[in-house]
């Protein structure tokens, strides 16, 4: 991986989500001095996560009344940490903890935010009704990041980032997305095919994290605002009213008119030799790129040391899913981009981390999350077995980042193909039996399962 933050753009990254030296625990040496995260050498990477979990454990056991209560329960303190193999003693929050508000008004989301919080929220003094405008008011009180899920269950997962779990986060994140490109240009631009004006998680992601570019430099398909209203109805995809159907409808024109606005944008940026990072779910992409195989279409943007990043799993269109080497050919055969420079990324809403493919299609975990892989019973499984995954998460200072999620992964301790250090999950991640269908980039669903069945017909 090379160091691309000693340039303009890394110079924007330090400015916006950089920490004062003096508030630094274990956790911000880790992000904010070892910036090439995958080379970090494996035992100060275990040193440093393990000092980092017991941190936050602390803060979170002396902070949150809520997991103070729930250790207690658990029988459990963080001095019972002794040794890495102690970490399967730390209580879990399941990821659908984060949906089970008692109802969808302002001032319940808050009393329940409160109870559930490390950190302090101050009075309640939003004047609103709205939910949207809540999130406005809530995030300006953190002073970070609020987001949430598409809703597809009804029910939305809600993510209260406070400042330093924000500055955290972010500078990490877009510290390791810049450092993938062989050579960072001073202007490359940004091109993300959504909107940047909402709370939904991968649009508010990109947005946020788009600010390092200069203003003329970021694309997006939109800038019209993705209301929660909207965000549900798009997942979905079953509109309650006559209104909300000719919603839909007008949504699905708008992306169809949105693919080819930006095909012609690539298309300019490749003739001008313009450095681009694309930012997309994947089945997006392949929509994108199935056009341009069908119409002759193919570009030139690997030559000026562009990059793809595809985040966010295929969802709904699993049946359709390509194989992560299948796909680096596509990239590489319509938009001239190699397969070196195609990276398939891991997140998810609740975890301040990635996981980052590399050649082999592995996903490498960042260097502070301690990944777990759990049975039915929620029992610990052993490296190589497929289970679900769960993490400790010493980022998350707003809340306690301990978590179980729906997914099915298998976990290795090292890459069995490169040579990054850490933590690695195999490439193929579904969600256990029985686990809701998850995911913001399921936002699409209603928009393009028409165009690219049509596209795959023809």
């Amino acid at each position: 991986m090379t160091n691309n933050m000693n340039g303009i753009i890394g110079q924007k990254t330090k400015e916006l989500f950089s920490r004062p030296k003096s508030d630094w625990s274990t956790i911000d040496q880790m992000i904010y001095e070892h910036t090439n995260y995958f080379e970090m050498p494996t035992e100060k990477a275990e040193s440093m996560r393990f000092l980092s979990i017991k941190e936050s454990l602390n803060h979170h056991y002396k902070n949150s009344k809520f997991y103070h209560q729930l250790c207690k329960e658990y029988q459990f303190k963080p001095e019972d940490i002794t040794s890495e193999k102690d970490f399967q003693k730390v209580p879990l929050l399941p990821d659908t903890f984060f949906k089970e508000y008692p109802k969808e008004n302002p001032r319940a989301i808050y009393d329940w935010l409160k109870k559930i919080s490390t950190v302090n929220l101050g009075n309640y003094d939003y004047k609103g009704k709205d939910m949207q405008g809540f999130l406005r008011w809530a995030e300006q009180r953190l002073e970070g990041l609020v987001n949430h899920s598409s809703g597809t269950t009804g029910h939305y997962s809600i993510m209260f980032r406070d400042k330093v779990t924000f500055q955290r986060f972010y500078f990490a994140v877009v510290t390791t997305l810049l450092n993938i490109p062989p050579v960072l240009e001073d202007k490359p631009h940004y091109v993300y095919p959504g909107s940047p004006n909402t709370f939904l998680t991968i649009g508010k992601w990109l947005g946020e994290g788009g600010k390092v570019f200069p203003p003329e430099q970021r694309h997006f398909l939109t800038e019209q605002e993705i209301s929660m209203t909207i965000a549900r109805l798009l997942s979905t995809g079953y509109a309650k009213s006559f209104k909300e159907k000719l919603i839909l409808r007008g949504l699905k024109n708008a992306m169809v008119k949105g693919e080819q606005k930006l095909l012609n944008l690539l298309q300019e940026l490749d003739k001008k030799g313009e450095q681009t990072i694309i930012v997309t779910p994947p089945f997006q992409l392949f929509s994108l790129m199935l056009k341009m195989k069908k119409e002759g279409i193919s570009l030139s943007l690997g030559e000026s040391n562009s990059v793809v990043f595809t985040g966010g799993g295929w969802k709904i269109f699993e049946n359709k899913k390509v194989p992560i080497n299948e796909f680096a050919g596509v990239v590489e055969e319509t938009l001239g981009i190699s397969a070196d420079y195609y990276i398939d990324i891991y997140g998810m809403s609740e975890m301040n981390g990635l996981g980052v493919s590399c050649k082999g299609g592995f996903k490498h975990l960042h260097p502070w999350i301690h990944p777990m892989i759990l049975d039915d019973n929620e029992g610990h499984l052993d490296f190589g077995e497929w289970g679900r995954f769960a993490f400790l998460d010493p980022i998350a200072h707003s809340y306690p980042g301990y978590i179980m999620t729906g997914d099915k992964v298998k976990l290795l301790k090292r890459c069995p193909v490169c040579n990054q250090k850490g933590f690695v999950l195999e490439g193929d991640i579904t969600r256990m039996a029985g686990a809701e269908s998850k995911g913001c980039a399921n936002l699409m669903r209603g928009l393009m399962a028409e165009e690219l069945s049509k596209i795959q017909s023809d």
